[in-house]
């Protein structure tokens, strides 16, 4: 998965697109015109479809800061963002309605709920938020391919006179592993790397027929970010054919039980009607 910096270095060229607005989500035409996600898919979707080139954008991520919470299969991403807005764009962007959208590219390993996401929404938690890619719960690791999770967020852009404005995020989208395949250590590791971020604005009142504006926020030079990792168990390699062995036995004895059972249950039943006549 492309780290945060290999990101920031495509996106520098970038600034700002025009979407349509009655667009409800970024990648909602991606799942239209791609089978599955992959990250190389997502690169080109972004790079052809919705960034264009031109000058650098003047949305700054300050500070990152990411953890799982909970324990088990069932556990949560938790992600803070501190974001600065360039004084000389807040005028700008006062009179409009912006939303943080969080693109979270999800491992194979991995999956999120879209039913428990539209339950947040609904809550209020989120402004919208939606999975694209490989929605199939059942499937084991695998099986699967990827997904990714957008999410929007409201986001105020109010006219600082003149100064720096720093927003403030926090998120926790729930997450769910995937059953994991053998692995000689016991374990299957999932990597999560970072998020992709965006502003996206429209005017009041603007008809849906126009366009809005998809803003990218890049990271400084200086932000570092380590991939999370969440270690997930798995079944042991070299205990698979001590397991079969184990499984055929206790079947095979299971089936003779019931047999026996069944055998040693006729001949009473035929002799209770023997007697009743």
């Amino acid at each position: 998965m492309e780290t945060l910096h290999e990101y920031n270095d495509n996106t520098q060229k970038h600034s700002m697109n025009s979407l349509p607005c009655f667009a409800r989500y970024v990648l909602e035409s991606f799942s239209k015109e791609y089978e599955s996600f992959t990250d190389s898919n997502f690169l080109e979707y972004m790079e052809q479809k919705i960034l264009v080139r031109s000058e650098p954008t003047f949305f700054k991520l300050l500070n990152l800061e990411r953890r799982l919470i909970g324990e088990g299969s069932h556990r949560r991403l938790s992600s803070s963002f501190k974001i600065s807005v360039q004084p000389d764009l807040i005028g700008d962007f006062s009179s409009q309605i912006c939303e943080l959208v969080i693109i979270e590219r999800l491992p194979s390993g991995v999956f999120a709920d879209p039913f428990e996401l539209q339950h947040l929404r609904d809550r209020g938690v989120f402004k919208d938020a939606s999975v694209f890619g490989d929605t199939n719960l059942e499937l084991p690791s695998f099986l699967s391919n990827q997904s990714v999770v957008e999410v929007h967020l409201d986001a105020a852009l109010n006219n600082s006179a003149g100064q720096e404005t720093v927003l403030e995020f926090k998120i926790e989208i729930p997450l769910h592993a995937r059953y994991s395949p053998l692995e000689d250590s016991g374990y299957s590791k999932v990597r999560f790397g970072a998020p992709d971020l965006f502003l996206y604005c429209k005017l009041h009142g603007k008809s849906p027929a126009q366009s809005c504006s998809l803003l990218p926020i890049t990271s400084s030079g200086s932000l570092e970010l380590d991939d999370i990792v969440w270690t997930i168990p798995a079944g042991i390699k070299a205990h698979s054919r001590m397991v079969s062995v184990v499984t055929f036995m206790s079947a095979l004895l299971s089936a003779t039980f019931i047999i026996i059972a069944s055998l040693q249950s006729s001949p009473m039943k035929h002799n209770g009607r023997s007697k009743q006549s």
